[in-house]
């Protein structure tokens, strides 16, 4: 299945995308301004002492530099600390036409599961039908077989071979058994169907058992 991505889709990725560009580089200027801070700083310590020991003038230059640079890293660190409410904000703005994109999305989804719920379904009911017409038949049988054979089976000593025996349907089982497949569905032919999207070994084993 496609990833749906729609208009306001792409401009919020994009808007993320184009955050944490400049998160990243507003964190790189930061360490460098660092850097240079120290430096500066250092060498106005040392333009200090060098002025108190050999009783010369200030080097102006390097405390406005050093002035300058703390102003740029303190700008860059507001704006490193800004950057999720802006991005927070330009969000919100693209909440609604988002929410759009959602509602048509699920809308168009869930028009897909309600069919494939509705197909399911027939093949449930169809199921069911057939357990019904397996029931239906199974009586009859009892009916007819008792009436036609159960005396005369014990008077000529017939060993009865039922088709019952190899066509039963068991609710008690727990688990579809290798050996002795049914056609009934057991919970854990279900259940490695909707967790694991695939047939149990021993269904896709047997699956093609009564083909003729």
């Amino acid at each position: 299945m496609a990833l749906f991505k729609g208009d306001a889709i792409k401009r919020v990725n994009k808007l993320l995308d184009k955050g944490e560009k400049r998160r990243t580089k507003l964190q790189e200027n930061i360490e460098k301004l660092q850097e240079d801070v120290n430096l500066l700083y250092q060498a106005v310590q040392d333009d200090f002492n060098e002025a108190i020991l050999e009783d010369k003038e200030l080097n102006k230059k390097l405390q406005s530099d050093l002035d300058k640079v703390r102003g740029e890293l303190q700008t860059t660190q507001f704006q490193l600390s800004q950057i999720d409410a802006v991005i927070q904000s330009e969000m919100e703005k693209q909440k609604d036409a988002i929410d759009e994109e959602r509602k048509d999305y699920v809308k168009d989804k869930g028009e897909e599961f309600r069919e494939l719920f509705h197909e399911m379904n027939d093949l449930k009911l169809a199921y069911l039908n057939k357990v019904i017409e397996y029931t239906e038949k199974k009586k009859a049988y009892n009916s007819n077989y008792s009436r036609t054979f159960r005396d005369i089976e014990k008077r000529v000593g017939l060993t009865r071979r039922d088709p019952r025996d190899d066509f039963k349907l068991n609710l008690n089982q727990r688990y579809q058994m290798d050996g002795h497949y049914s056609p009934m569905m057991y919970n854990d032919e279900l259940r490695d169907a909707l967790m694991d999207g695939k047939l149990t070994f021993v269904t896709n084993k047997n699956k093609d058992t009564f083909k003729k």
